[in-house]
Formats: C-alpha cells, structure tokens, sequence
C-alpha cells in the first residue's frame, strides 16, 4: 500500500511540476516572440525611415533641377519676346 501511495504521490508531483514548468516557459516564450516581433517592428521602421529620407532627398534635388530649368527657359523665353518685339518694330 505504501509502495502505491509513493508511486501515485511521485506522479502528481512530477504531474504539478510538468505543468508548472509548462506555463512558466509558455509566458517566457511570449514574451521572448514579443521582444523579437518588436524588434522586427523597429527594423523595418528605421528601413522605411531610411528610404523615406533618401526619396526626399532625390526628389528634393530634382525639384532644384526643375526649378533651374524653368529659370533658364523664361529667360530664353524673355530674349525671344523682345526680338520679336524689336522686329515688329523694324516692319
């Protein structure tokens, strides 16, 4: 009887523990997959960050070049309107 009682009372108490150690690894493995999953997060957002500050930067620089362009074409377009005046005037 007391060789029974010994067996049964060594499974529970394997039984609880298993359990136990079940549910603390179980609440340490969240949170070690949150930790990661926020750390992705932060990766990706910094990436994102990254290519959002080089278009600007790119965009920025072009919107120069077109800005330069469009000086350059109304003064071309400025000399072309007074010689057409000039040689309006000639006729």
């Amino acid at each position: 009887m007391e060789s029974t009682l010994s067996i049964i009372l060594n499974a529970v108490i394997g039984l609880v523990t298993g359990l136990a150690g079940y549910f603390m690894g179980y609440k340490k493995n969240q949170k070690e997959a949150d930790s990661v999953g926020i750390q992705n997060v932060e990766k990706a957002l910094d990436i994102y960050k990254i290519m959002l500050d080089d278009m600007k930067k790119r965009y920025d620089a072009e919107i120069e070049n077109l800005k330069s362009k469009l000086a350059t074409y109304e003064s071309h377009i400025a000399k072309l309107e007074t010689t057409i005046k000039e040689l309006k005037k000639q006729k």
